[in-house]
């Protein structure tokens, strides 16, 4: 056989052994289904929720609300029980209230026959940074992420360009960017897979707000991260469920934070 021959048959090979079959995996369910459950209470007075929800059975599938649940909030000297709204959708509402520092929260959920529960202090939240963006291109911006304090915390980026000329045709004129900052270290952080970049025009207004992470939040909002946008780079962590401050039975977070906000007008950079 020629060298030639020989090194088509080789090529031929390696193609054939690299392809790859596309794979729907179905969840495992455990034999008692997990409660998720999904709770941010701020300092801000509002009605604030309480998601619950079973997990996904197929990857990209859609969460089946848990209805039917009595979830009650402990605050050490009152009791609340949340009402769910509207009924069967798994959102589970308090009334109009504020979470106040340096008081211990118990979130307690009853459901078939089966007791859940959480605790969580609110931590402090340090000052809001400089708002920090550039240019993209010659008509908009993106923006700039950078450390913000010394301690974790998050902020929501509420975009809205509605009222600018670039507000045209069917595309959305509204996007929502959360940039973490949990102060670590992990590889895939530092590389993570690249995401989809806002662009936004001058004239935009947008409404930022920054919550405050205890630690064990922290630990959560990571192992969440790994398993969500970080997942995919060079540096993946191996699948695992994110820590949970929920008894046995639950996962999910319930967390208690303080929060700023402000409103910054995109202005045009020379």
């Amino acid at each position: 056989m020629t060298t030639g021959k020989t090194f088509i048959i080789l090529c031929l090979a390696l193609v054939l052994i690299s392809c790859e079959e596309a794979i729907n995996w179905r969840l495992q369910p455990q034999d008692e289904p997990l409660l998720v459950v999904e709770a941010v209470l701020t300092n801000e007075f509002k009605r604030h929720t309480v998601k619950l929800t079973r997990p996904y059975l197929q990857q990209d599938g859609t969460a089946e609300p848990l209805s039917g649940a009595v979830v009650r909030l402990y605050t050490g000297s009152s009791t609340e029980t949340l009402t769910e709204e509207p009924p069967g959708s798994g959102l589970y509402l308090t009334d109009s209230l504020r979470i106040v520092s340096n008081r211990l929260y118990t979130l307690v959920i009853d459901y078939g026959g089966q007791t859940y529960f959480a605790t969580d202090v609110q931590e402090p939240v340090e000052p809001l940074p400089p708002f920090n963006y550039r240019p993209a291109n010659d008509s908009t911006y993106v923006l700039v992420p950078e450390a913000s304090g010394d301690k974790a915390n998050y902020i929501e980026h509420r975009i809205d360009w509605q009222a600018t000329g670039f507000c045209t045709g069917s595309l959305p004129c509204q996007a929502e960017v959360t940039v973490y900052d949990l102060k670590n270290i992990d590889v895939q952080a530092q590389f993570p897979p690249d995401q989809e970049v806002v662009a936004f025009p001058a004239g935009s207004i947008i409404i930022r707000k920054k919550y405050s992470v205890s630690e064990a939040y922290r630990a959560y909002l990571r192992g969440m991260l790994s398993e969500t946008a970080w997942r995919g780079g060079f540096f993946d962590t191996y699948p695992a469920n994110p820590a949970t401050n929920l008894s046995t039975g639950a996962t999910g977070f319930f967390a208690l934070s303080t929060v700023i906000t402000d409103t910054v007008v995109v202005k045009p950079l020379n």
